[in-house]
């Protein structure tokens, strides 16, 4: 009883249902980790079924840690006692350490982490002399991953993924299953696939495993893709005790293979399911729940459910808007910044999502300008990124082409065959004779003291350096920066035009070149060099070091599972959230809604939807209608904020009185 008095009635009842199949809908801010926790604990103490029987599975390490110590704390048991709380691959990983020589590897086999496969599939397009500009790595990585995932074989993969390197994969893929074969190597998802392959044709592992773990439990499954339900189905074919958790209104991750159907087709894949639902909130405040609910019940594809809190109804949904990204970055750091001062809010407890990745930038800036610490959540700072990166170091290079640690990134990105032997050749000489990287080119192409199809390649990069070094003193910086992305084919180097990733980095592309437009239109007088010392002077080295507070930045999917006090959803508008891109995919804006509501429901207090009038898109400004989600919050729910007429009149107690 003591596992149980602190439960309300649905987590209570959650929890004390133990045997078949149980899916369990846990709404956004219900306790789901809590139910998971203690039913565990009840498993053991009151079922009395040994730790080592259950199987818990998580989609992070640090969840299934958590996971652990809450348990042991309700159990008041040692640390060194045995759970299974893990995720898919960590189970899989030790699996396979066992099973190894039934699937063709040794039990002290290598795991494959992103980095190596991507080093692998590369090395496997250079022997099958398959050119960049036909398929990238990380595109043939991508392709092959979701292959694996959907359980498909090489030759399957030309009519599963339409793209131009389609006729390829099947020969890639073959080629880099080879190469991993020959290293006694899996990659993270051959580690659930050779699991899964495995108990499918092997009856006796197949009921070893079914008896091993007596009840399973699987956290966030409407996350799941087609091989983690396969696998699930087979470990709990013998008993049927599993127990699933998850919300089909936080399904956001169709991209990258998770199945919504695993969760809503769940009582068809298991008769007899047992349905549970929690929809008491123990997060937000009553109008933030309100506005969750009424956008989410435009979906078609859900359970339904209605989220309630005991808490208060709390402010209403504030909507910021402005006359452009400019204003909008300024209004929204300047509220930030009134909420801490005057409310006492920590800057942790405030975040910023956006739906795309290049949003950021602008908001960057404001806030390095307001010297504010910051963080980007799961994802790196604007001007930290690769092609952000590159670019600015070509124009770095065109300003000062003895720079050579700017020259040193270019000199084969794109792609242009001039290899690290090349370049090591070239260091070298700079060393022998004391020269820059840019000096040994023109050194070595003079006295043509490299191989000949070497000099061909470094004398074209050379010469379209010099044009770049001699349009630098003759056009605008925003226009340089486009000659340079159209003579190096930059763009079409990325890969995939239909790859998420790709969209991304093009949209990160677009957003530099709005960056330096801005700055050269506020600044005419000022030079390219003083554009990179303002990013330098900007951006202090180690910032977060000793700092205990800091304002987040970050998608909406990584948004998934966190909280805040004060949320900013920012870019509120067509075609960028809803992205237009995502919709033309899927013909279908529900898992675009889906990230709203999620975006929604991790506010505690206070939520800001703010768009601008107009946007710089690819050196053009563009005026963009509002989001169609602005529409689905009920009138009475929301207002536009103006601090001149409305301050915190009415809603926050603490600033009462108050405007800005």
């Amino acid at each position: 009883m003591e596992l149980l008095e602190n439960l309300n009635p649905m987590q209570r009842e959650a929890v004390e249902v133990t045997d078949g199949p149980q899916l369990i809908i846990a709404g956004a801010g219900s306790g789901k980790t809590r139910v998971i926790t203690h039913k565990i604990a009840y498993l053991i103490k009151v079922k009395k079924v040994p730790p080592w029987r259950i199987f818990a599975a998580t989609f992070t390490n640090k969840a299934a840690n958590e996971m652990k110590e809450r348990v042991l704390k309700l159990l008041d048991l040692p640390g060194d006692v045995r759970l299974n709380v893990s995720t898919f691959h960590s189970l899989c990983a030790g699996f396979l350490r066992r099973e190894a020589p039934k699937v063709g590897l040794t039990p002290h086999y290598t795991i494959v982490d992103e980095r190596d496969q991507l080093v692998i599939i590369k090395n496997c397009l250079n022997f099958l002399r398959i050119p960049l500009e036909v398929c990238q790595p990380k595109q043939a990585q991508e392709k092959i991953n979701l292959a694996k995932i959907n359980m498909l074989e090489p030759e399957d993969l030309e009519g599963f993924f339409p793209c131009v390197a389609a006729e390829m994969l099947p020969e890639v893929m073959r080629l880099y299953q080879k190469r991993l074969s020959e290293s006694d190597a899996a990659d993270f998802e051959d580690l659930i696939l050779h699991i899964v392959r495995l108990l499918k044709k092997d009856e006796e592992t197949r009921r070893f495993y079914q008896e091993r773990f007596l009840y399973i439990l699987v956290d966030e499954y409407q996350d799941t893709n087609h091989l983690q339900f396969e696998l699930i189905r087979l470990l709990a074919g013998a008993h049927g005790n599993l127990s699933v958790v998850g919300d089909e209104d936080q399904s956001i991750y169709s991209w990258r293979g998770a199945k919504l159907s695993n969760l809503l087709d769940f009582s068809k894949h298991f008769p007899a399911t047992t349905i549970t639902k929690l929809e008491q909130n123990y997060r937000s405040t009553g109008n933030i729940l309100k506005s969750a609910d009424a956008v989410i019940s435009h979906n078609v594809e859900r359970f339904g459910k209605t989220l309630w809190s005991e808490r208060q109804a709390g402010d209403p949904i504030f909507l910021i808007e402005s006359m452009d990204e400019i204003e909008e970055a300024l209004r929204v750091v300047e509220t930030i910044l009134t909420i801490h001062h005057l409310e006492n809010i920590p800057m942790r407890e405030t975040a910023i999502f956006y739906r795309q990745n290049s949003l950021s930038r602008i908001f960057e800036d404001e806030i390095r300008r307001r010297k504010i610490p910051y963080l980007i959540v799961g994802g790196i700072r604007f001007y930290d990124r690769a092609e952000v990166k590159d670019l600015l170091a070509y124009l770095k290079v065109a300003v000062n082409p003895n720079n050579t640690i700017a020259l040193q990134r270019i000199i084969n990105v794109p792609p242009r065959g001039i290899g690290d032997r090349t370049v090591e050749k070239l260091l070298q000489l700079g060393r022998e004779k004391n020269l820059t990287l840019y000096q040994s080119l023109e050194l070595a192409v003079a006295e043509r003291l490299l191989p000949t199809n070497a000099i061909e390649k470094v004398s074209k990069f050379l010469n379209s350096t010099k044009e770049w070094i001699r349009a630098a003193t003759r056009i605008t910086p925003f226009d340089l920066l486009r000659r340079i992305i159209n003579e190096t084919d930059y763009i079409e180097s990325l890969g995939d035009a239909h790859s998420i990733q790709v969209i991304s980095k093009k949209d990160n592309i677009q957003e530099l070149q709005n960056a330096i437009q801005e700055f050269f239109e506020k600044n005419p007088e000022q030079t390219l060099e003083n554009y990179f010392e303002n990013l330098a002077l900007a951006a202090p080295v180690d910032e977060l070091q000793g700092q205990s507070d800091y304002l987040a930045l970050m998608t909406l999917h990584s948004a998934k599972g966190l909280e805040f006090d004060t949320v900013f959803i920012v870019g509120m508008e067509e075609p960028i959230f809803p992205n237009r891109w995502t919709i033309e995919e899927s013909q279908s804006v529900e898992e675009e809604r889906r990230l709203f509501y999620v975006g929604i429901t991790r506010a505690k207090n206070r939520i800001f939807l703010s768009r601008a009038e107009s946007r710089l898109f690819r050196g053009q400004r563009e005026w963009n209608l509002p989001s169609i989600f602005l529409d689905e919050i009920p009138p009475e729910l929301k207002v536009i904020w103006n601090p001149t007429i409305y301050g915190w009149r009415t809603t926050s107690p603490a600033l009462k009185g108050h405007s800005f």
